[in-house]
């Protein structure tokens, strides 16, 4: 406009006249501001996209010029057209419309006349109703702000999620039943206003063919997927347009794009691989790191998702053997279960699974309480980063015809939660999930159907027409199908039956229940097997440790002790194949949890808060114990005894009783007639027909090595005995005195050796005899104890001239630690088996009450012979996986496994370093356990607080180590440790001796 000239008449001519022009525009300008009503009305409801475009708020598109200029065409034509923007979420919908406003305020000469002045405004379904919620309602409130836009003229309105508005705003009593559709479709019908729309496909498709003269006030634009090459285009224009903040390496870039092509698949490109690099941009300020790497776009979406690492980083390796063990921690006893959901992590890694189905679908089939829905949720927590992400059906609750609705959704539910069916409100919000459906064979057959094509393809659709992606979730179903076989009397403890043979009686049932197509659609179909007793008793040791988290304890500063004997009743009160780990849950509630309460409500003033759980006549018991730094401990008597001469007249007196008690021991062996009767066997050997009766032969070869034992130890003692008094001689004839500290080394061990063949003749049974094999485990806070007793075992063994060896240990990475000893020599068994019990170590550090304690349990086994009973092949089942670890004393761990036996459920374990030595190995302690069982060995706990503890090491200012069961004491534990056991094994096999006979 030319400038106004106010000189002449004609010129206030021309100036009235142009001010008549500009009237309108100026009336049109005071009523929109003067308009309180409409500003309050837009202020509660709308966005002023206008102003935001000023302020440059609004986030531009690229490579949209298509789309941009169709919906341009719709806007301006003659038909009052309005356009509906279709596209997947994060396709781009509402960066279109902020495009266009954008240009219309920053470049209005390039954009259309028509549009250029317009005010534009956003709005949602969700704002409507919350915003115009007040006074008269929100069907007239809506009716008034539309109205008031249609008086100001040309006004351009932006509703997004407009498929929302669909059953919006009806609630049951209102006397008006229209939604928000209806009544947005009666205030635009008169087409004075302008609006852009958007919406998601598959709910504007469904509005569609339900609400036809709705949908007739839109025209659809649908909105293309853009090309990879065009994605990694736009995805560079963001990165650029963020330049000033950080710089996005081109790496980073093709990690977004590649994350959220794999993974993000209820979105579209290219908004949800900006949304992800943007958010791997903020991640790296916060970390105030100049670059955004690939590791930051890994850990955003990891942290936003709980995805694991393994598979969204590349570089991650991919170590099979962790895995396995990482979930046979907390799956017992199932490795086979086990080993194919690691597969499935392999392919997932790999990439080799097809993309569109599901992560993965599975049966789970076997007995209650046998770790199926712990193995679920165990592959949560591993893929996806946390329980919460498990998602569990009961389908015993979907069992009646029309229960299909519940799951699915009901087309004329009153509500969207109705109309999506709860499958779809429990998994809308968790992308990246693991779907339990439990007892899955008790559902009505039409969910059957519905499922396959859950299965084949993955999308989940529901009665609105919406689509859920469940193609990065695992399915598994769960069903008890042949549970009837394996509680029955074929399998178990009775078993005539092998696992092998049950698994495909199952399976064949479970073949005949489902349609083949069913059965197809599955990748894999995985039998549970009962838990064995050991595998009970290592989910019992786990639960006793969640219970002692409990807040009770916990919030009281409690420590609480578990003695070895409480899981031994839990066991037998506990252990049921039928109902499996739930039953003995159940058990540890009704008899565990009121003897700790009853003890904490009792607790001693100025007690020291160590609570230990013991066994009293079957019965478990809870006790608050004596702090060991108050219990006032002296050497014991054998400690005291081991005094030695100290003059010649003194040695030779020593000297003198021990030949007394060494004459004693061999007339208590008849030494004599023993002699005769090994030269009366070894006549016999020589003779040809010796071999003729094999049985016969035995049992004199048998006899021989009895009587030789007696006889050679005899004349060792024999030996030694004659070598001490021939130096005391010499020392007393020459006067050597310089000899006497070698005449008291001779003469001690003489005396210890002594000591133990007379020991021997308490030995009760024929494995006395036998070597030894003594396991130790604890968990991982044991892991230096179990090398330390280890290791002393090892120096005691060295000292007696017995044979030892480490045979079998576990990775130390491995939650149970266990360390195998092999004992070889005349009496190890014997000697050894009273130190099976729990061996209870307490540290004090610097602090007087920072003390740590930890329990190292010892079996005590005798290795088979030639003459140990042996089960059929048939009742044993062994497996083995590799591994790959280094030992502490064993230093390459390449095999590992377990022996069952399947009619008692005991079982043997063990890892070394080749797949023949795990196999004898297993073969051999399996035997010695139950071996172990038929010994009249079981001593009952004593009915004090310290049950099962055989060995009590305190470490601290004053260490000591003491048996309780003995009262012998130890008053200088780095010897004991070193291998000093003796006084603490001869106590033991005296107070073996003298317990009452039992039966």
């Amino acid at each position: 406009m030319a400038p106004l000239q106010l000189d002449g008449r004609a010129e206030t001519a021309a100036l009235l006249a142009t001010l008549d022009e500009l009237a309108p525009l100026l009336d049109e300008q005071r009523i929109m501001v003067e308009d309180e009503e409409l500003a309050n009305l837009l202020s509660r409801c709308t966005i002023d996209l206008r102003a935001r475009a000023e302020r440059d708020e609004l986030r531009p598109a690229f490579l949209r010029e298509e789309d941009l200029l169709a919906v341009q065409q719709l806007l301006t034509s003659m038909d009052h057209v309005n356009p509906i923007i279709l596209g997947k979420a994060r396709s781009g919908k509402t960066a279109l419309v902020h495009e266009l406003v954008r240009r219309l305020v920053k470049t209005p000469q390039e954009m259309p006349e028509k549009l250029r002045d317009l005010p534009m405004y956003e709005m949602t379904p969700a704002s409507l109703l919350a915003g115009l919620q007040f006074g008269e309602g929100w069907r007239a409130n809506l009716s008034t702000l539309f109205g008031k836009l249609a008086e100001q003229g040309a006004v351009l309105l932006f509703i997004r999620d407009i498929h929302a508005a669909v059953g919006a705003g009806v609630k049951r009593g209102d006397d008006d039943d229209d939604d928000l559709a209806a009544a947005l479709e009666s205030n635009l019908h008169n087409g004075k206003l302008k609006i852009i729309a958007e919406a998601r496909p598959d709910r504007w498709q469904a509005i569609a063919a339900d609400r036809e003269s709705f949908a007739d006030l839109f025209t659809a634009i649908n909105l293309a997927i853009p090309k990879p090459e065009q994605v990694a285009e736009i995805v560079q224009h963001v990165a650029e347009r963020h330049r000033n903040r950080a710089t996005i390496e081109p790496a980073s870039q093709a990690t977004a794009i590649d994350i959220a092509g794999r993974f993000i698949l209820n979105q579209a490109f290219p908004g949800k691989a900006i949304e992800l690099l943007e958010d791997s941009l903020l991640l790296a300020e916060r970390q105030q790191e100049p670059e955004v790497l690939p590791r930051h776009v890994v850990e955003c979406f990891g942290n936003r998702t709980g995805l694991t690492k393994l598979l969204l980083d590349e570089n991650e390796r991919f170590d099979e053997i962790a895995l396995r063990r990482s979930f046979s921690e907390r799956v017992l006893g199932q490795d086979p279960s086990v080993i194919a959901m690691v597969q499935k992590l392999a392919l997932l890694k790999a990439r080799l699974h097809d993309p569109a189905r599901p992560m993965g679908v599975y049966f789970f089939l076997g007995p209650t309480g046998v770790g199926k829905t712990e193995l679920a949720k165990t592959l949560a927590s591993t893929l996806f980063g946390s329980e919460e992400r498990f998602v569990r059906f009961n389908m015993a609750d979907y069992s009646g015809e029309y229960d299909f609705a519940q799951l699915f959704g009901r087309t004329w539910g009153d509500s969207d939660a109705e109309r999506r069916g709860k499958l779809t409100m429990a998994l809308i919000n968790l992308p990246f999930a693991v779907l339990l459906l439990d007892e899955f064979e008790k559902a009505h057959r039409s969910i059957f159907n519905r499922f396959l094509q859950l299965f084949d393809e993955g999308i989940l659709v529901n009665a609105m027409g919406e689509e859920i992606n469940l193609r990065n979730t695992i399915i598994i179903m769960t069903s008890n199908f042949g549970a009837t076989i394996v509680q029955g009397e074929t399998w178990g403890f009775a078993a005539r039956e092998g696992i092998e043979a049950v698994e495909r009686r199952v399976l064949r049932e479970t073949e005949e229940f489902f349609s083949p197509e069913f059965i197809n659609r599955l990748d894999g179909v995985i039998f549970f097997k009962p838990l064995s007793q050991s595998d009970m008793r290592k989910i019992a040791a786990r639960e006793m440790r969640k219970l002692f988290e409990r807040e009770g304890l916990v919030r009281r500063n409690v420590q609480v002790e578990l003695d070895d004997a409480v899981l031994d009743i839990l066991l037998k009160h506990g252990y049921s194949i039928r109902y499996g780990a739930r039953y003995l849950k159940r058990q540890i509630e009704k008899m565990v949890t009121y003897p700790l309460a009853s003890a904490l409500l009792t607790r001693p003033e100025q007690t020291n808060g160590l609570l230990r759980l013991y066994v009293a006549r079957e019965q478990i018991k809870a006790s608050w114990v004596a702090n060991d730094d108050e219990e006032p401990l002296l050497p014991s008597p054998e400690e005291q005894a081991l005094q030695l001469p100290q003059t010649v007249e003194e040695a030779a007196l020593f000297i003198e009783q021990l030949h007394k008690r060494l004459n004693h021991l061999i007339a208590q062996l008849n030494v004599v007639e023993a002699r005769e009767r090994q030269t009366e066997l070894m006549d016999e050997m020589s003779s040809p027909s010796f071999w003729d009766d094999h049985d016969q032969a035995q049992f004199l070869l048998a006899e021989l090595s009895n009587v030789a034992r007696r006889v050679g130890r005899c004349d060792d003692l024999r030996r030694l005995y004659d070598d001490a008094d021939q130096l005391l001689q010499r020392i007393r004839e020459r006067n050597e005195r310089r000899l006497f500290p070698e005449l008291m080394r001779m003469a001690k061990r003489l005396e210890r050796e002594l000591r133990f063949a007379e020991l021997e003749m308490l030995f009760s049974n024929p494995e006395d005899w036998h070597d030894a094999y003594i396991v130790l485990e604890s968990d991982q806070a044991g892991l230096r104890w179990v090398r330390n007793l280890a290791n002393a075992y090892l120096e005691w063994s060295l000292g007696k001239r017995f044979e030892a060896k480490v045979i079998d240990e576990t990775p130390a990475e491995d939650n149970l630690i266990r360390v195998t000893l092999q004992v070889s020599g005349s009496g190890a068994f014997g000697l050894l088996r009273s130190e099976a019990g729990t061996h209870r170590i307490a540290e004090t550090g610097g602090e007087p009450r920072l003390k740590t304690v930890t329990q190292v349990q010892i079996t005590v086994l005798p290795v088979p012979t030639e003459d140990t009973p042996a089960p059929a092949s048939n009742e044993i089942e062994t497996t083995v996986n590799n591994t790959r670890a280094d030992g502490y004393f064993l230093r390459k761990l390449r095999v590992t496994g377990r022996a069952l036996h399947r009619y008692s459920g005991t079982a043997a374990f063990a890892c070394a370093g080749s797949e023949r030595a795990v196999r004898e190995l297993l073969h051999s302690l399996l035997l010695a356990r139950l071996a172990m069982k038929k010994l009249d060995d079981f001593i009952q706990p004593s009915d004090d607080a310290w049950g099962s503890v055989v060995r009590s090491y305190h470490l601290g200012k004053r260490s000591t180590i003491k048996d309780p069961r003995t009262e012998t004491v130890h008053t200088n534990p780095k010897a004991a440790l070193a291998g000093e056991l003796d006084i603490f094994i001869e106590a033991a096999l005296r107070w073996r001796a003298a317990l009452p006979a039992r039966r």
